[in-house]
């Protein structure tokens, strides 16, 4: 998955992300985990690409991608 934005929107992504989820993201590139997902991160400087690693297999793949679209919206 990937959004569109600018560097400003990313700060701003890592500070939202830290104070509502508690999920840190600790540069332009990592990975996070909350609640059984872990997904790779990666920022450059133009767009956000997210890819799913691991998730519950009760839990589709189409809801973890909303949730994560949320948040990064």
């Amino acid at each position: 998955m990937q959004v569109k934005m600018t560097q400003a929107q990313f700060d701003a992504l890592a500070a939202r992300l830290k104070s509502s989820q508690g999920i840190e993201l600790a540069g332009p590139v990592g990975t996070i985990e909350k609640m059984g997902v872990k997904a790779s991160y990666a920022f450059d400087g133009d767009t956000m690409t997210v890819e799913i690693l691991e998730k519950p297999f009760f839990v589709s793949k189409e809801y973890v991608e909303e949730t994560l679209k949320g948040w990064l919206g």
